[in-house]
């Protein structure tokens, strides 16, 4: 409405004489109750003024109009003087727009201000922005403010941008714990070739990154199809904001005009260690998506020596019958394409991106696929409940877990809206036509002390899983379970040659999703409450009992299992051994490629941070000895 107003103020100017109206941006966690009171030297008629929202609700795509009033000569005399108080009540927290019109020939002029708890910005007549930051429900925020017009006509309107300062918060226990990842998916609408969509693609992509959280680990972006802004502003700024790790776009075709490429790309804090892509088979032409190579992006994450399989995609976004035919399509080849990843028993995918599918459609896609990929569903949390537009339930941008890869105990989705309060992005103000979704997943942390071994007969060893959580326990020998053997530790005593084998543990536990209340849930959820069953098999290697295998290979089964990450690295690496290793006489040494040493330490814990300062380039050696077990692995400094 605020943009017909607007329109018809451009084309009949006579229409929109002597009314301005208060608008308010509020991009805040709380609503605002606003009420209107006046007071000065006369008096305005009820019908001379109206609060036509009574209610300034967050994240709406159009600011809130709260207040109107008329400015000529009938309702304010030459010389008399009406201040109008905005207040917006938010909790225990107020603040007051605030109006000052003074009679004057042939109008009124308008002064405007705002306050709160703690501070009074002074009366402004002037067309420029202003800002001020203060508190609000214990955050802090930004109120940022201009007119939007020089008042010739007496028509003068000024938005109120309130602004959380930063609009959302990650916790840095999450960033520092290796079985806690947080994904955000974001489908920022970069399109080439001037393709009607947002204008100031370069100014997004420029300014976007410094939203993001200092903590989150991991970013996949949709529709950054143009080279330019994504090449020169993008992925600069995701390097400067904490991102040194990318993948290259999806689908990239090398040159060719059309098709364009897929759009989607991967950033990390963490390690990339592999990545791959997958070029969906069909596009709906009802959506001019055949202009795209739109597909699955695959990236390998070492968070802290945790292992996580992140996928994005950007999939069909038409309604027409190609369309859906292309999305059941894509939601087979995205369950293949994982599954072909092979994703190792104990390390857990997450998948995420436009999936232009909601729970509210009535085409059965949402339906399709749960029963194809059973993924999990986080519980949403937060406000809005939607990523594209503000119908409830349009939610079509999502951070799913994979069902047959480690479970997360817990799983979130939160919806937010990134805005900017730069002056160039005043009147466009929101970085996409879409919301953003942050996915947060915490797994089990469970590992083993499995490896293939050599043992003399008589000899013992200790089979073991370590786990923070409660789950269940059987072990089995070459396939077949061992009767009895249900706890964490399996020892195998005063050994003897039938004892050689392949062991293995299979872990168990159960996790319950879509069992908490929420508008949403029914939505997410058709099906009920959705209860999952973790079955994760450890192999704990190859055992065999040999008097004479054990003699001569005694060194090699006496070899210590270290891990070295990441590699190559700039100087500044995690060194991990088994944690069941006695430290009392472990000491980690890193030697150039000649053997002569650059550092030399005790190990005083299982997992070390090591930071070799400024090294030459090249190969170096690091090495962990014990009492009794020794190993190295060469790393390259970049």
């Amino acid at each position: 409405m605020k943009y017909l107003y607007v329109a018809l103020c451009l084309l009949l100017p006579a229409l929109c004489f002597g009314q301005s109206s208060i608008f308010i941006r509020n991009s805040t966690w709380q609503e605002f109750d606003v009420e209107v009171t006046q007071y000065g030297t006369h008096a305005m008629a009820q019908n001379e003024w109206s609060v036509p929202d009574t209610i300034a609700r967050i994240w709406l795509e159009d600011a809130d109009e709260v207040f109107q009033v008329t400015r000529d000569t009938s309702t304010i005399p030459l010389g008399d003087t009406i201040y109008f108080d905005i207040a917006l009540q938010g909790g225990i927290d107020t603040l007051s727009v605030k109006l000052r019109l003074i009679g004057v020939s042939g109008g009124s002029e308008l002064d405007y201000s705002v306050a709160g708890a703690g501070f009074s910005e002074p009366w402004f007549d002037d067309g420029n922005f202003h800002e001020v930051q203060t508190n609000l429900a214990g955050k802090s925020v930004v109120i940022k403010f201009t007119p939007n017009n020089n008042d010739n006509n007496y028509s003068r309107d000024i938005t109120f941008a309130i602004h959380d300062l930063p609009i959302y918060e990650i916790n840095q226990a999450d960033y520092d714990n290796p079985n806690i990842l947080n994904v955000m998916a974001y489908n920022i609408q970069m399109l080439p070739f001037g393709v009607v969509g947002l204008p100031q693609a370069s100014l997004r992509a420029e300014l976007f990154p410094a939203q993001i959280s200092p903590y989150q680990d991991v970013v996949i972006f949709a529709e950054v199809f143009d080279d330019s802004p994504r090449e020169d502003e993008l992925e600069p700024a995701m390097e400067a904001a904490g991102f040194p790790y990318k993948t290259t776009i999806l689908n990239d075709p090398g040159g060719g005009l059309l098709p364009w490429n897929g759009g989607v790309m991967i950033f990390s804090r963490w390690p990339i260690e592999a990545s791959d892509e997958y070029d969906f088979e069909l596009c709906g032409p009802n959506a001019q998506d055949c202009l795209a190579n739109k597909g699955i992006k695959y990236a390998k994450i070492n968070k802290m020596g945790k292992r996580y399989h992140v996928f994005g995609t950007h999939m069909d976004a038409g309604s027409g019958q190609e369309d859906y035919d292309a999305k059941l399509s894509q939601i087979g080849e995205m369950r293949r394409f994982i599954a072909e990843q092979n994703i190792p028993d104990g390390e857990p995918a997450v998948f995420g991106g436009d999936f232009n599918i909601a729970p509210i459609d009535d085409d059965s896609l949402y339906f399709n696929f749960l029963d194809s990929l059973s993924p999990v569903i986080p519980h949403p949390i937060g406000l809005p409940e939607s990523t594209f537009s503000d119908n409830f339930g349009n939610i079509i941008d999502h951070v799913w877990g994979d069902s047959r890869s480690l479970l997360p105990l817990h799983a979130t989705n939160e919806v937010i809206t990134p805005r900017s309060l730069h002056d160039d992005m005043w009147d466009l103000y929101e970085f996409s036509d879409h919301r953003c979704v942050l996915g947060r997943f915490v797994y089990p942390d469970i590992t083993s002390n499995g490896k293939d071994t050599v043992l003399c007969p008589g000899e013992d060893l200790d089979l073991s899983i370590t786990t923070n959580h409660a789950v269940t326990y059987q072990w089995l020998k070459n396939g077949v379970e061992i009767h009895g053997a249900t706890s964490a530790v399996f020892s195998l005593q005063n050994v003897v040659e039938s004892d050689s084998g392949r062991y293995e543990c299979r872990v168990g536990y159960d996790v319950t999703y879509g069992d908490t209340a929420g508008p949403l849930i029914p939505l997410l959820y058709p099906y009920g409450v959705d209860n999952k069953q973790a079955v994760l098999t450890y192999d704990m290697g190859l055992i065999d009992v040999d008097s004479v295998l054990c003699k001569v290979g005694v060194v090699e089964h006496r070899q210590l299992a270290i891990e070295v990450y990441p590699n190559p690295n700039n100087g500044n690496f995690y060194v991990s051994i088994d944690p069941s290793v006695n430290l009392q006489d472990a000491i980690m040494e890193v030697c150039d490629v000649l053997g002569k040493p650059v550092l030399s330490r005790k190990m005083t814990s299982a997992k070390q941070i090591v930071n070799l300062g400024v090294l030459p380039k090249g190969v170096y050696v690091v090495s962990v000895y014990t009492a009794d077990r020794a190993q190295r692995q060469c790393i390259i400094l970049e």
